[in-house]
């Protein structure tokens, strides 16, 4: 490769900000300061949240998500700064067992010599192994012929309308608390929330959200006296475990029996170590890797996946049900990579923070200031995917890795600048 197709290389990676699999447009542009109009080709970043596919867009995503539920608990981005004051909590709601599987207990065992000896299939029910972290065991069923696999893919899709309805509940029974008629409780008060979805290692969603209590006008006024972090952690230790809806099939729906509801202290680390906790779970795909990061065109795709079985058995269950008339309503052909799950990743209620798209835009405005061009409307067509030199994807995925240790080091470097200033004083 000469010196000018290497030129070439490095500026079109330089121009996409190092994305892994760019979006290349055609149209006119005009050169702002000689008014010339021309016909340019341009590759812009793909803005995948998902870190498996695309490791620079997906970092901006997760420091976009970072920002937005950091707004929402000290304040910022349009969100008044009294709202660090507000009551906040952090709960964990996970689903119920479906079959028993390989865990991790916090003694390092898996399952005794207490449990039962076999199933009705002829199983062992018993492991004697003490598992790793990153033991492939973990999470698969003990029998995979006991595991529910049709009653798994059913709640990951309708987990969403289940954590909506506990929402919905909890603000009823705040409302009788109080004894306001439900219908003048958003007069009073605002139980605003953020919320990530997670997938276990058995394939079961869970989500992890923040739940801060307002004022009617949600971030700009504190909540009533009556309304406090302790109040709302009593209802939903209460509310969690009894929560049941019923199925477009017919059957309940209920959240496990593992959940945690913790109040979080405005004077210490807790928000910072949530926030940062939320936005790690935002830019993951089902199981982290690129097998299941995207929708399936055909069983057969599922069939010859590099993957387990388990989760080869959980996406082919939610491609198989997708036939039922009775579920056409949950579309799960369309999730079957994602074990059935129909929800997004991150939700939020209106009144909690900003939004992605109001980031995005101030982003934009703030970058227009150094355009050399301007964009003529409309006049811009898609062209594909990608670099014209196959090798630009690894000098992409190279160049946003050195500069995610350099922006690491710079960080470091100030925190002990930091430190320094206050062990003078």
């Amino acid at each position: 490769m000469n010196t000018a197709e290497r030129q070439a290389m490095l500026e079109e990676v330089r121009l996409a900000s190092s994305c892994s699999h760019p979006i290349r447009l055609r149209g006119s542009m005009v050169d702002l300061e000689t008014g010339e109009l021309s016909t340019r080709l341009l590759r812009v970043a793909c803005k995948d949240r998902r870190e498996a596919l695309c490791p620079a867009c997906s970092s901006l995503y997760k420091a976009d998500a970072w920002i937005l539920i950091a707004a929402g608990m000290f304040g910022g981005k349009g969100i008044d700064e009294s709202v660090v004051e507000h009551p906040k909590l952090f709960v964990t709601l996970t689903a119920p067992s479906f079959g028993q599987v390989h865990t991790l207990r916090p003694d390092g065992s898996c399952h005794s010599t207490r449990s039962k000896r076999q199933c009705s299939h002829g199983s062992t029910l018993r492991c004697l192994a003490r598992h790793v972290r990153e033991d492939s065991a973990l999470g698969n069923p003990l029998c995979p012929d006991c595991f529910d696999y049709r009653g798994a893919v059913l709640w990951n899709a309708q987990a969403s309308r289940l954590f909506s309805e506990t929402i919905r509940q909890l603000k009823r029974r705040l409302a009788r608390r109080s004894g306001t008629p439900r219908s003048r409780l958003n007069s009073l008060a605002r139980i605003n929330y953020m919320k990530v979805a997670e997938v276990q290692r058995r394939g079961l969603i869970h989500f992890h959200a923040v739940v801060r209590a307002d004022g009617p006008d949600h971030a700009s006024s504190g909540p009533p006296d009556w309304l406090g972090a302790e109040e709302i952690a009593r209802e939903l230790h209460v509310l969690i475990p009894d929560m049941a809806v019923r199925g477009v099939d017919g059957s309940e729906l209920r959240w496990g029996r593992q959940f945690d509801v913790s109040i979080l202290d405005a004077s210490d680390e807790d928000p910072v170590r949530v926030g940062s906790y939320l936005a790690k779970y935002s830019v993951k795909t089902t199981d982290g890797s690129r097998h299941f990061a995207r929708r399936f065109d055909d069983r057969g795709q599922i069939l010859r996946l590099p993957t387990n079985e388990h989760r080869r058995q959980l996406a082919l269950t939610a491609w198989d049900l997708g036939r039922d008339p009775e579920l056409r309503a949950l579309r799960l052909r369309l999730h079957a990579h994602a074990f059935g799950f129909t929800g997004q990743l991150i939700t939020k209620s209106r009144g909690f923070t900003s939004t992605f798209s109001e980031l995005r835009a101030a982003r934009s405005a703030y970058m227009a200031r150094s355009n050399t061009h301007l964009v003529v409307s409309d006049s811009f067509r898609y062209l594909g995917r990608g670099y014209d030199d196959p090798r630009s994807v690894e000098l992409a995925e190279v160049f946003f890795a050195m500069d995610s240790e350099l922006r690491a080091e710079r960080a470091q470097a100030r925190r002990k600048a930091v430190e320094a200033s206050g062990d003078l004083m």
